[in-house]
């Protein structure tokens, strides 16, 4: 259940930015040796820069223009910097290598290691992340496209890892409140202080709730997503696994719940002060939030058959991560992470308080 760790592959942005906690590396700031073996892979000089505004990696994420004219989409990043960044780009290599045709990403072109800086490239896409609170047209469409990816034939020929055990590593978010209490948990959420056993119950479903033969993007949510105007592309892979076709869904729709949709809810409005004192809260929508959310999920083709009990290890897996992150220090660079991961865990928790435990 990762979060606000990859890069976003967007050419333009939407008409209404948002903040965005990281300086992005640049092409000029690249080694001049590096920058050479690039232009020689591309057997063309960068002309022209754009850095994406979304996402928060220290990495470059940039869209070139090249002296032949083409575009290429660049990331890169070094080792000795940004460990973790760097990271990401080797195991979205691997993976975007391996994907399918038919799964809906930007062509990936190459890519270039040499131990210490990764460089990755992919085609061009003349899109833009879905602007929050959501446009229903906007989601209508992304919701169609993920019914497409999880129904992408292949995964079993992918090395692609069981869903199973990388998210019940992460969903032991209930289980570390209930051994190390979260003094705010009343404050924030009555109803989840209210049923934590219950809660702490669920998640441990989380690893039999996973199991399915799909494509798995893993961090679906709008910052990975390009929208142009005939196609949505899912972008940024490293975390991708095989497992359920409807984990996708249910994740981006907690986050959706947390950004608000126009004329149907409100996003949640939280602060989460650095100095340990309680969470402001603002949000009168958890109600109806969470019954929309119930709706949505049970009319997506991917939604209709799922187990009760798999839905609610899912979203209490994915509100109780939220949550533990909420509580921590801010990471370096990402000092907005615990005010979105607690509108996160708040968004699942109204959907799950509409589901019952």
């Amino acid at each position: 259940m990762p979060d606000d760790a990859a890069t976003t592959t967007v050419v333009r942005s939407p008409e209404d930015p948002r903040a965005h906690a990281s300086d992005r590396l640049r092409w000029a700031q690249l080694p001049a040796e590096l920058r050479d073996e690039i232009e020689a892979t591309m057997n063309a000089r960068v002309v022209e820069e754009i850095s994406v505004v979304s996402g928060f990696s220290p990495g470059m994420g940039s869209l070139v223009r090249l002296s032949t004219g083409d575009q290429v989409f660049l990331k890169a990043a070094r080792t000795l910097d940004a460990p973790e960044c760097a990271d990401l780009h080797r195991a979205e290599a691997k993976i975007s290598v391996r994907l399918p045709a038919a799964v809906p990403m930007p062509r990936f072109l190459w890519g270039h290691g040499d131990g210490d800086w990764i460089v990755l490239a992919s085609e061009a896409i003349d899109g833009y992340p879905p602007r929050v609170p959501w446009d229903p047209a906007v989601l209508g469409r992304v919701l169609e496209t993920l019914d497409d990816l999880a129904r992408v034939p292949g995964a079993r020929q992918i090395p692609l890892p069981p869903a199973g055990p990388q998210l019940a590593s992460a969903a032991i978010g209930w289980g570390r409140v209930q051994r190390e209490p979260y003094q705010h948990l009343e404050h924030v959420s009555p109803w989840a202080a209210q049923h934590l056993d219950r809660l702490v119950e669920a998640e441990l479903g989380v690893l039999v709730a996973c199991e399915g033969e799909s494509i798995v993007h893993g961090d679906m949510r709008a910052e990975n997503l390009a929208v142009t105007d005939d196609q949505v592309y899912v972008l940024d892979w490293p975390y991708a696994m095989r497992g359920a076709g409807w984990l996708d869904l249910a994740h981006l729709l907690v986050t959706v719940g947390a950004q608000g949709v126009e004329g149907v809810f409100e996003p949640v409005d939280v602060e989460v002060p650095c100095d340990g004192g309680p969470p402001v809260v603002r949000w009168d929508d958890a109600e109806r939030a969470g019954a929309w959310l119930t709706a949505v999920f049970d009319d997506h083709p991917l939604g209709a058959e799922v187990h009760p009990e798999d839905l609610r290890s899912i979203v209490g897996g994915f509100a109780g991560f939220s949550l533990d992150t909420a509580r921590r220090p801010a990471p370096p660079g990402r000092p907005c992470l615990p005010d979105r991961s607690l509108g996160r865990a708040l968004a699942g928790l109204a959907w799950l308080e509409h589901l019952g435990l």
